[in-house]
Parts: C-alpha cells; sequence; structure tokens
C-alpha cells in the first residue's frame, strides 16, 4: 500500500474517532433548568419509584415526606414521618418506601399505594440514607454515628444484621445485578464493599477525603464503573465496578455532595453544593457537558427511570428543581454486522461506543450501505379532530384518566370539584366536592385512588374510586 493510502486511511481513523466523541456528547444535548416547585423546609433526600410515576422528597425540618406526580410536576401528598428525615427508597416492588430518620432513629415505612405511613422501625443511631435489593426484601441503610450499616428483612420490617463499616458511613449504592452494595465513610476517607449474599464487608478501598456519595453505571451502560464525590478533594473518583481499580479522577466544582446516572450509563449529574451547581459530565469519556446554577443549597439528585429528567432538592430555597434532559434530534447510523459500512464512508457512532468498537465494526467495499434510523422523539401525531365537548364545573383546570382509560377526572378550580367523566359515553357520572383552589390531580397506579391538591386550603383530598375504574 502507498504512503499516500496509508495517511488518508490514518486520517479517516482520526476524524472517526474524533466525530464519535463528539456525537457521544451530542447525544445528551441540553439538559436544562425547567421549573422549581415548593416542598418542605430543608429538603434533603430525593427518590424516584422505578415505574416513574412518582419521586418522594424528603423534608429534614418539617418530619414530612412530599410526594412529587412526575405526571404534573406537582406535590400531590405530604406524608408525617419521624424526626429529621433524610435518605428515602422506594422499593422495586412499588408497594412500599422506607424513610430514614435521624433524630429519632429509626425508619418510616410509607404504603405506597395509600401514601401513608404504616408504622416505624427501630434502628437506634443515626440512619442516613438507603438501598433496596432488587426483589425488595432486604434494605441496607448508612447509620452514621454508629459506623454501621443496618440491614432490615422488610417482611418482618426488622434490623436483623448490623455491618460494621468505617467512619460515619453516608453514602450506599447497590449494584444492578444486587450482588454488592458500595458505602462511602465520609470521616474515614474510604469506601466499604459488602457482599449482599453474606452480609459482610470483602474490602475497604481509600478513596478521596470525605466521601459523600456513590452511584453504579445501570445494567445497560457500555462501561461497569461506580462513581464516588469526594466532597475535600472536589474530584468524583471513578473505579472499575469488577476489580475496584480507580480507572478516572473527574475534577468537579466545590463540595460535591450527590451523584446520579442517567439509565443509559452515559450522563453523571454532579451536585455541587457550596457552587450552587449541578456539573453534567459524559459517565464514559469524562469530558464536561453543561453546568447549571442552582438556587442556594442544591444538596441531593436523582434521575427519572426514563431519563426525561433529574430531580434536585435545594434546601434554602425549600424546594425540588427539575432538570428536563432533551432528548436528541441527531441522526444516527447503525454500525456494526447488521448494517456494515465501506472505507471511506462517513459514519457517526454509536451513543457509548469506544472508537476502537466502532473501527472494528467496519467492513471492506461492497458491503450494503448504512442504514440510518432516528430517534422516536421525532414522531409527531396527525391531528385527528374534535371528537366531544363535555361541560363539566366551573374553571376546569387540570385532569387524570385511570389506568384502565374508562374514565377522566377533572378538577374544576372555581368550583372547588372535581368532575368524574365517563369517555365511552362523553359524559359527567360523578361530581365531588373538594378543597378551596384545587390545582392538581392524581390517580394511584393501581387505579384505586385518587389525589387532589387543595392550593387554596393546604390540604390534599384522597378519594376511592371505587366504581369508577
Amino acid at each position: 500500500m502507498s504512503k499516500l493510502k496509508y495517511y488518508v486511511l490514518a486520517m479517516f481513523f482520526l476524524c472517526l474517532t474524533v466525530f464519535i466523541n463528539m456525537s457521544s456528547a451530542a447525544a445528551f444535548l441540553t439538559p436544562k433548568l425547567t421549573r422549581s416547585i415548593p416542598v418542605g423546609n430543608m429538603p434533603y433526600g430525593v427518590s424516584f419509584s422505578s415505574n416513574g410515576n412518582y419521586a418522594l422528597v424528603t423534608n429534614a425540618d418539617d418530619d414530612t415526606v412530599s410526594v412529587v406526580s412526575m405526571a404534573t410536576k406537582g406535590v400531590v401528598a405530604a406524608i408525617k414521618v419521624g424526626v429529621h428525615p433524610t435518605g428515602v427508597a422506594i422499593a422495586p416492588s412499588l408497594t412500599f418506601a422506607y424513610v430514614s430518620n435521624t433524630a429519632s432513629g429509626n425508619v418510616s415505612l410509607l404504603n405506597m399505594s395509600t401514601l401513608t405511613k404504616a408504622l416505624n422501625i427501630h434502628t437506634g443511631g443515626t440512619p442516613l440514607n438507603i438501598v433496596f435489593t432488587p426483589d425488595s426484601r432486604y434494605a441496607f441503610i448508612t447509620n452514621m454515628h454508629d459506623n454501621d450499616v443496618d440491614v432490615i428483612n422488610t417482611i418482618q420490617n426488622a434490623v436483623i444484621k448490623r455491618i460494621r463499616v468505617g467512619k460515619e458511613p453516608q453514602g450506599i449504592a447497590i449494584s444492578p445485578n444486587g450482588k454488592i452494595i458500595i458505602v462511602t465513610n465520609a470521616g474515614g476517607s474510604s469506601i466499604s464493599i459488602i457482599k449482599v449474599s453474606t452480609f459482610s464487608v470483602i474490602r475497604n478501598v481509600h478513596t478521596g477525603l470525605n466521601p459523600t456519595s456513590v452511584a453504579f453505571s445501570p445494567s445497560g451502560a457500555p462501561v461497569k464503573y461506580f462513581y464516588v464525590a469526594s466532597g475535600k478533594k472536589n474530584k468524583i473518583y471513578v473505579y472499575n465496578e469488577k476489580n475496584f481499580a480507580l480507572v478516572k479522577k473527574i475534577r468537579t466544582l466545590s463540595d460535591p455532595s450527590s451523584v446520579a446516572l442517567t439509565p443509559d450509563g452515559m450522563m453523571l449529574f454532579v451536585v455541587n453544593y457550596q457552587n450552587m451547581a449541578v456539573t453534567i459530565y459524559n459517565a464514559v469519556h469524562f469530558n464536561h457537558i453543561k453546568t447549571i446554577n442552582m438556587p442556594a443549597g442544591p444538596i441531593n439528585v436523582s434521575v427519572a427511570p426514563d431519563g426525561s429528567a433529574a430531580l434536585v432538592t435545594v434546601t434554602r430555597a425549600a424546594s425540588a428543581a427539575f432538570i428536563r434532559i432533551k432528548k436528541t434530534s441527531t441522526v444516527y447510523a447503525k454500525i456494526g454486522p447488521s448494517s456494515p459500512v465501506t472505507v471511506g464512508t462517513p459514519v457517526s457512532g454509536v451513543p457509548g461506543q469506544t472508537p476502537a468498537e466502532a473501527a472494528a465494526a467496519i467492513t471492506a467495499p461492497s458491503s450494503p450501505a448504512p442504514v440510518y434510523t432516528a430517534p422516536a422523539s421525532n414522531y409527531v401525531p396527525q391531528p385527528f379532530g374534535k371528537l366531544a365537548t363535555v361541560y363539566t364545573g366551573k374553571g376546569p383546570s387540570a385532569e387524570a384518566i385511570t389506568p384502565d382509560g374508562r374514565y377522566l377526572y377533572v378538577i374544576n378550580t372555581q368550583a372547588s370539584t372535581l368532575s368524574i367523566i365517563n369517555i365511552a359515553n362523553d359524559e359527567v357520572v360523578k361530581t365531588i366536592k373538594v378543597g378551596n383552589y384545587p390545582s392538581a390531580v392524581k390517580i394511584s397506579p393501581d387505579g384505586h385512588y385518587c389525589f387532589v391538591v387543595n392550593s387554596g386550603s393546604n390540604t390534599v383530598t384522597i378519594i376511592s374510586t371505587g366504581n369508577y375504574y
């Protein structure tokens, strides 16, 4: 092969590598702060349900948990729990949630069907953060001042084991396969690795000063890492999940307090408490994507299961801030055996694919032309015209539909009523008086309850749907 051909091929692969890296970053596009919703005083912990319907926010100074509807982006309930709640997690089964109450030394069990507190589980010490095993059978809670992790059997709702870890355990995360747990020991500059099957520490790893938060790459991610925030070093330490080897140190802003990843494992959110900002990084290539300024006191972040938004608790503003994660409109080429391309044909990288993987997918000439696909977000439904007009009470402003699609619940703001509409018959079948100035409505995932937020009377009306489901 001539030197010219070698040069041309070398330049091609160089350009391909640059383009793939650019495409990987472009796949994230524009995370954007869209709104802040008021919750209780000093919101701290935040957790999404695995189906994405709800987020729970602990309000440490109000001793309450705010239930946020992802459909309306509003608070649909406030649940009284223990004293100074911090950590919160919804069980994968979706039937219940645990809330750690640091000042009362217990964990509150919440019924997710009725959105009420069922009981308190004594732990002692200072329970802080919580994770569940994938089968919802066990919960692991960091107990900061007892220097241990408490294991709760969720059938017995009792502590069955206390695992000794490092000094002042704070952050906790469980691997997607449920086999290992990582605990950050904020006072000991280390992480403890727990084997779930034996409830025992298998290794302690030294990390940066004051490690505060940890997150695993999701199961569908192109890499298998976990990410640890070092509050005093202003860095994110990236480790290999298999052998716990250090992969990378990412420099970030001051006092990173929380980390979370998108479901595809490609984008890393970092809350920087002192700088009042959220910094966003490519979780595979580690380049900076964007910095979003926040109100004073951002503390924790969680990403919705569908990857559409991140929710950040902001302590001093008594609010939860939504960051919308816009889907890309870029058209990607499928590369690989299913749609090979010829050498010299410009291609874009699949998000998350390394340059080596992309180069390996390129085949010899005479291959079929590449097949291009556009993201589903490009689909625009066609208009279909008006079907019916149904008159309700005065000032209809928000609605929710039952999971079976049979009934529409509409709040009438000026009339302070709720209208239930039979969709098949296009008629109001029942009108229910609610509180003053209702502003939001939500139906539980099982369809058995309707929740109406009454802004004018500071109440939530809970209605059994009965025959209207």
